[in-house]
């Protein structure tokens, strides 16, 4: 029954309360509710108390329903009846849109008992009725067994939740029944073994000074180094619905790695290597994954503090220029467009300079090359310094010779290098001075300590040999150097300039100068040499050729220039006092000449022609 209460009902109501009644009026005329019974007194002349009804229960006066505001009498039958009332609840079962759960959802029974309380006497008796809820669940076990076997339900049954379902009162939201879902799997990617970022800033740390020079590394790799590996899908793992079908695993998706220029793949596709040096790069498309190696890194700008050093493993080119105290190497080539000022450039290739050198140093190719050339003497030394070894050996051990006599071999020593090893102490000069022929920046330190140990052992000091112990050191040393030198590969890196000036240049292959000349600098070139210009000041030095098209000055410095026995030096216009060296030949120029010539015969004569 609907506890609704009617308009009409709330305006009678309203009335009634307008009704202002006195004390007095009041007295000897009411109702009242006892033991669920209404109770009416009345004068007999009135007035006569009213009832008004609730929702929840049934008023009769007289056996007609009311459901107004009534006045009633004693002569009225006035009965009072409670109204219970049933809300049916409900119950449902679903399974998730992914199958992997079905979702009991309980709205309980509820019984609503209704009483009417005792109330005291008054002129205006206002029904109210005491309510008391009675839950019950709105489903039996059979029932959600039933509607679970309709739903196919019958993979992952919580049994425990389902008891606690169905005993339920109250409204509720429980999972029934569990699937196991599908675990993905693992797509294939393609790991990189190089940073993207084409330069790094250097991180110093807190104690450490500063040196903004050194601001960035450059981002390279060698030929060789793996750049990139590709890693395989892992499958993924089926699940199970709680319908018991079997939910699939999404097939993973595989990465391509590509090798573009520069890159080769291995016979297994799963890595990528560079065959070649230079900056490591890397594009994406999709799932294609491409690896290459860009052989040359473009820099802008001047090379100075903002950009830093630039230290790169492959080509270099710098379209400004290289400013003061700053350092640019490669292990292949570099191109600089601008001018070199008070700085180094160092490159295992060539290297192009477009603009003038001015107070710096510039080193084109491996010191190894330049230090090839020293290797006849190095195999004097070591098959003499054998020898020698052999004979103070038998010396030493022969019956006649008397060891107590003499304290250490220093004298035998001596002995030998003034008759048949005199050839010993030659090589040990020559050598050193073709070591401080070498410029500075390609000097070897294995080298230079194997000829100081020589020239103090078979020059200077050889009295003081104690031990054959040192001459048989010197001759290892001398074999390893030999076969360290023997077998390096040769590289010829050539270096072009416009102009040089107060600097130094050093190249395993050809140096060329084709603008003004060169002023007062160091050439050192394994191979030829030409300068267009003028050569003023300083020192020429070539394995091979030698082309100047004009050395020395009138009253400036002395220009010298010291070649191989078999190159031929061409000078178009030689000053006096300029001084040619050709394979141990000195000429000096006594007197301005052009058109000059210079070659050693065979049987070694400096001639002109």
């Amino acid at each position: 029954m609907s506890g609704e209460i009617s308009f009409d009902y709330l305006s009678s109501l309203a009335d009634i309360e307008e009704m202002t009644l006195t004390a007095e009026e009041a007295v000897g005329s009411y109702a009242l509710v006892k033991n669920g019974n209404i109770d009416v007194y009345h004068p007999p002349e009135g007035p006569y108390p009213m009832v008004i009804p609730c929702p929840g229960i049934k008023l009769l006066v007289n056996g007609r329903e009311c459901t107004k505001p009534i006045p009633v009498s004693m002569e009225d039958t006035v009965q009072v009846e409670t109204v219970n009332e049933l809300r049916k609840g409900e119950w449902s079962v679903t399974v998730s849109p992914d199958g992997l759960q079905a979702i009991l959802r309980t709205s309980p029974t509820v019984l609503l008992h209704r009483e009417l309380p005792d109330l005291p006497p008054v002129r205006i008796l206002n029904l109210a009725v005491v309510e008391r809820e009675e839950r019950q669940p709105p489903l039996t076990w059979n029932e959600l067994m039933q509607e679970l076997s309709r739903m196919g339900v019958k993979y992952g049954i919580d049994w425990e939740a389902c008891y606690n379902g169905v005993k339920s009162c109250d409204v509720n939201k429980i999972v029934i029944a569990r699937g196991i879902p599908a675990q993905p799997g693992k797509d294939g990617r393609v790991e990189l073994l190089f940073t993207s970022n084409p330069k790094l800033p250097v991180v110093t740390k807190e104690d450490e000074t500063v040196d903004f020079r050194k601001r960035y590394v450059f981002t390279s790799v060698d030929a060789g180094e793996v750049l990139a590996i590709k890693h395989r899908p892992e499958p993924g793992r089926n699940g199970t619905s709680v319908s018991g079908d079997i939910i699939v695993s999404p097939t993973p998706c595989d990465s391509i790695l590509f090798a573009g220029e520069g890159t080769v793949l291995t016979e297994d596709g799963k890595r990528a290597i560079a065959v070649r040096s230079g900056r490591p790069t890397v594009s994406r498309r999709r799932n294609l994954v491409k690896v290459s190696v860009v052989t040359e890194l473009v820099h802008a700008g001047d090379v100075d503090l903002t950009s830093g050093n630039i230290v790169f493993k492959g080509d270099i080119l710098i379209l400004g220029n290289v400013t003061e105290n700053m350092f640019v190497e490669s292990c292949q080539n570099i191109r600089i467009g601008g001018l070199v000022s008070c700085a180094r450039v160092q490159a295992t290739g060539s290297i192009s300079i477009g603009g003038n050198v001015i107070s710096s140093v510039i080193t084109a190719g491996k010191a190894p090359d330049l230090l090839k050339r020293m290797l006849p003497q190095v195999h004097v030394l070591a098959d003499g310094l054998h020898d020698m070894v052999m004979v103070i050996r038998q010396l030493l051990d022969h019956p006649d010779f008397k060891k107590e006599d003499i304290k250490g071999i220093g004298p035998l020593v001596k002995l030998l290098l003034e008759g048949k090893f005199y050839y010993l102490m030659d090589a040990a000069k020559n050598l050193n001075q073709q070591l401080r022929t070498m410029l500075q920046e390609m000097n070897d330190g294995d080298m230079e300590e194997f000829i100081r140990d020589v020239e103090r052992v078979l020059v200077s000091f050889s009295l003081t040999v104690i031990d054959l112990s040192e001459i048989e050191t010197l001759a290892q040393k001398a074999r390893e150097l030999e076969q360290n030198f023997a077998y390096l590969p040769s590289t010829e890196s050539h270096v072009l300039a416009s102009s040089i000036q107060n600097s130094t240049v050093i190249a395993t292959g050809d140096v060329q100068v084709v603008g003004s000349g060169c002023y007062i600098s160091q050439i050192q070139a394994g191979k030829k040499v030409s300068i267009c210009g003028v050569v003023r000041g300083g020192k020429i030095q070539a394995g091979g050729d030698i082309n100047v098209g004009e050395l020395g000055s009138k009253g400036g410095a002395t220009a010298k220039v010291v070649a191989g026995p078999t190159a031929v030096v061409t000078v178009g216009h030689a000053f006096e006092n300029s001084v040619v060296l050709l394979g141990g030949k000195s000429y000096r120029f006594s007197r301005e000449e052009k058109n000059v010539q210079l070659r050693l015969d065979k049987e070694g004569n400096l001639r002109f022609g």
